[in-house]
């Protein structure tokens, strides 16, 4: 890229007068240098088949990108000079995976009815083992709850996967939805998810009570700095220095008669202003007026079908947005959650391996097919991830619904454009598109076929893991 500096026995070193002229030409070389390695050198990955993350698929594609984002995507794009070109032909290239729901990373659970809880301040960004296990499975973001055992949990987050020695801001949102818990996995008895339930709403009800409470004290202030002006406007206008309050009025009171009551003593006057008082702070209450609000979605997590409804009851009571996590019994409840326009994120795996009284009772393998088929918007998560290294495995769960009747690539989408737009990051990452960051998979198969499996994973246009390098994968 840069050309070669004269060799010692060039005119340069001969002639002495030179010296300065070649000192000055190093450093512009070095500087140039510099800024170039800064920069980056472009990448252009060829002849593979593209999945844009919308459903559009492009044959013999070419996707561009440098400097942590995506210059170009198309069959008919032509690479700079200077780029890497990187031939892949029958590979698949997806944006990479969005993980709508999992623990991977989160080190400890925020308490119980702890509404100011954030999960980013529980996730370890340097999670080396966890993290080469989402890129072994594609998954380069991830939606992390804070989730708590019952009740509400805190703020989730969203974060994409990168490298921790990288400085790339890898927080997408750190206040992404306001978390809570009806019937997490170890689901309480029916009478403690009705109590939930009740407590919600009565979190709801104190801060609808807490934001009156504001706007009452705020009126009265307001009244009361207005009766204050009013009075110190007829004292100005009657002669009087002050209301009370100056030397004239502790004058008065020395040339007080004995024989009169001292005015501490006396009835205070029936138009003695008095100033209101503030009301307490409440930060809880605050976050959840700003679900109130609008601002934040409320996401719960419930998998029978009766605390799935009473839920539901719940939103539409306050009028808050909602989306429906675990949701093993939401197939049974169909048809009220799309008159909603509930979207919902499968965690639990597809079906059960053997009869369990717990929320897996409800799981089956075509859940997906069945919500997608009476209009519900449906996305996927890994849920609980194992640890220390434990896999997402989102395609295979993506695959087996797919299997059971899912619509085909819905999935894909479901877990790049699709899981973006739910999570408000559709402006960042989830597509391959011009101007995005350059979060993509190369994949030797199509992603849900038998066998497939990662090739290359880049996170902001950096390559993070290859099949071929076990020890980066």
């Amino acid at each position: 890229m840069f050309s070669r500096l004269p060799p010692p026995t060039s005119e340069c070193s001969r002639r002495p007068g030179n010296v300065l002229a070649c000192v000055a030409l190093l450093i512009v070389l070095s500087v140039c240098a510099r800024v170039s390695v800064a920069q980056g050198r472009a990448i252009a990955l060829q002849d593979a088949t593209l999945f844009i993350g919308t459903g559009q698929v492009i044959e013999h594609g070419t996707v561009m990108f440098q400097d942590g984002e995506i210059l170009a995507v198309g069959a008919e794009v032509k690479p700079s000079f200077l780029a890497r070109k990187i031939s892949v032909p029958g590979k698949y290239i997806t944006p990479g995976l969005i993980d709508a729901g999992t623990t991977l990373g989160l080190r400890v659970a925020p308490g119980a009815n702890v509404a100011t809880a954030r999960a980013l301040d529980a996730f370890d960004p340097y999670a080396a083992d966890e993290m080469r296990a989402a890129w072994r499975d594609g998954v380069t973001a991830v939606y992390l709850p804070a989730s708590t055992g019952a009740g509400i949990g805190g703020l989730a987050a969203i974060v994409r996967l990168g490298r921790p020695t990288e400085s790339d801001d890898f927080v997408l949102a750190g206040e992404a939805e306001l978390c809570a818990t009806v019937g997490g996995a170890n689901q309480p008895g029916p009478l403690v998810r009705v109590k939930l339930v009740e407590e919600l709403r009565r979190r709801f009800q104190a801060a609808k009570d807490y934001r009156d409470a504001w706007d009452d004290y705020r009126d009265s202030l307001k009244e009361y700095e207005e009766k204050l002006a009013e009075r110190a406007k007829k004292d100005a206008a009657a002669g009087k220095p002050d209301s009370g309050h100056g030397p004239a009025a502790k004058k008065g009171a020395d040339e007080q008669k004995p024989d009169e009551p001292s005015a501490d003593k006396k009835e205070p006057a029936k138009d003695e202003l008095k100033k209101p008082t503030e009301p307490a702070k409440d930060r809880s209450a605050e976050l959840l007026l700003r679900v109130l609000d609008g601002e934040l979605r409320l996401r719960v997590e419930a998998h029978d079908p009766a605390d799935i409804l009473n839920v539901l009851d719940l939103a539409e009571e306050f009028g808050v947005a909602l989306v429906l996590e675990g949701a093993t019994g939401a197939h049974l409840v169909a048809e009220r959650l799309a008159h909603r326009d509930v979207p919902v994120v499968l965690t639990a795996p597809p079906a059960p391996l053997a009869y369990t009284g717990g929320p897996e009772r409800f799981a089956r393998a075509d859940a997906a097919a069945l919500l997608n088929g009476a209009g519900v918007r449906v996305y996927f998560g890994s849920g609980a991830v194992p640890l220390p290294d434990g896999a997402p495995r989102l395609t295979l769960r993506v695959a087996q619904a797919t299997r059971a009747g899912f619509v085909d690539d819905a999935g894909l989408v479901a877990l790049t454009g699709g899981a973006a737009r739910l999570l408000g990051v559709e402006k960042k990452i989830g597509r391959l598109a011009t101007g995005l960051q350059a979060d993509l998979v190369v994949w030797s198969a199509h992603p849900l076929s038998p066998g497939a499996r990662v090739e290359r994973v880049y996170v902001g246009g950096r390559e993070v893991g290859r099949a071929s390098c076990r020890e980066r994968v």
